[in-house]
């Protein structure tokens, strides 16, 4: 009776996987998964082979399934199938465990980080993905423990019913092998990459960015410290660029990426200031006439750390100071003919979206500001109307706080 019961579950879950909805995959892989983790080790749920391999290609077709919250569900339910009470019932299906593994790696490992310019976007896809992370590297635990505890078995081993001198793969020893091969070319580059990618947003997050800045401005102003100024540096940039390949890339051009890499990797060992010398660097205006590009790439380093330090919320410049400074920055580049890169340009407004309405006293430059920065806000095709409060939704250029 209650193989006929998994049997209609299973059927049911090959008829709801042909709705177009999400909800019903996620509700029905739930109830397949409980049922999977709570059944009694002494009654076995698949004692036909075929109901067993078409749970299997249900799953497959789940963990295939464009749509994130589906995996996380599906690669939940494929560690609760990898249990030696569902499936040592000979002849075990290897061949079939191995594809679906395979397929729970993969997707895994093919997961690119977060494009969304929102930052609670950027956060709750990252949840998902570090929810799949786990459910995954939990199938490859069971599938290991499994094969362990097949070892001892004599009909799983020899996987009884196959042919006699058989060249079949449907094998423990091929299954073990397999799972030494995916750890090796799946299982370790894929945490090691998840490892990084969260040390990265730990790091933004956790005040790295103006700890780093300070440490520059105490030890290595006027030359000093070298050695320190230069490691601080290529962090600082390192960390820049790594959060801008996750957050932006989509957005800008290759030649981009290679302006913003160059402009960090020269100027950021120059910037030794603290962050009231900052602000005033960054409001300063150059001298009519100077060829001198050193303030220009100056000011630029600092909009690029300061965008990055906001949008994984280090908010370390208060916020009223800042956005004086930006809009005296943006000015300044107008009545000069100077046109910053794009990059630039989108790191600079983010900056002033978010800083707009943290207080009274910024309603005093908002008039003057309008007019003369219309011409910079065309050109990077903002809307106009954007010193409102809601101007962040018209950037497209920034998170949500």
């Amino acid at each position: 009776v209650l193989g006929r019961c998994i049997e209609s579950l299973v059927r049911s879950l090959q008829d709801v996987l042909q709705l177009n909805n999400v909800e019903l995959h996620k509700q029905g892989l739930l109830l397949f998964t409980e049922i999977l983790k709570r059944q009694p080790v002494e009654i076995k749920l698949f004692t036909n082979r075929g109901v067993c391999i078409e749970a299997i290609d249900v799953l497959m077709e789940t963990v295939n399934c464009p749509v994130l919250e589906v995996v996380v569900e599906a690669a939940r339910a494929v560690a609760a199938f990898l249990r030696k009470d569902h499936l040592s019932s000979p002849p075990v299906p290897y061949e079939e465990l191995q594809k679906l593994l395979e397929a729970v790696l993969k997707r895994c490992a093919d997961l690119s980080p977060p494009q969304s310019s929102k930052r609670h976007a950027v956060s709750q896809k990252l949840l998902l993905q570090g929810q799949l992370l786990l459910n995954t590297l939990e199938s490859f635990r069971n599938a290991c423990r499994l094969a362990v505890e097949f070892q001892s078995d004599p009909m799983a081993q020899e996987n009884a019913f196959t042919a006699p001198n058989s060249k079949s793969k449907d094998t423990l020893s091929n299954f073990s092998e397999f799972l030494l091969r995916i750890c090796d070319s799946l299982c370790i580059p894929m945490v090691m990459v998840w490892f990084l990618l969260n040390l990265i947003y730990s790091l933004a997050s956790s005040s790295f960015i103006r700890l780093t800045l300070e440490l520059k401005a105490r030890f290595c102003s006027v030359q000093s410290n070298p050695a320190l100024n230069q490691a601080c540096s290529s962090f600082l940039c390192s960390l820049c660029l790594s959060l801008y390949s996750a957050t932006e890339k989509e957005r800008t051009s290759s030649q981009d990426e290679q302006e913003m890499s160059e402009l960090l990797q020269k100027g950021l060992p120059q910037l030794n200031y603290t962050t009231a010398e900052s602000l005033l660097l960054l409001a300063e205006t150059p001298e009519p006439f100077s060829l001198d590009q050193s303030l220009c790439s100056h000011q630029h380093c600092l909009i690029l750390l300061l965008y990055f330090a906001y949008i994984l919320g280090d908010r370390f410049v208060p916020e009223a100071e800042l956005f004086l400074a930006v809009r005296n920055f943006l000015v300044s580049a107008q009545d000069h003919g100077d046109c910053p890169p794009p990059y630039i340009l989108r790191a600079a407004l983010y900056l002033l979206a978010v800083c707009q309405d943290k207080g009274k006293a910024l309603d005093l430059v908002k008039e003057d500001f309008i007019p003369t920065s219309w011409s910079l806000f065309v050109e990077t095709k903002v809307s106009p109307h954007s010193h409102q409060p809601s101007c962040r939704k018209s950037f497209d250029i920034g998170g949500e706080r």
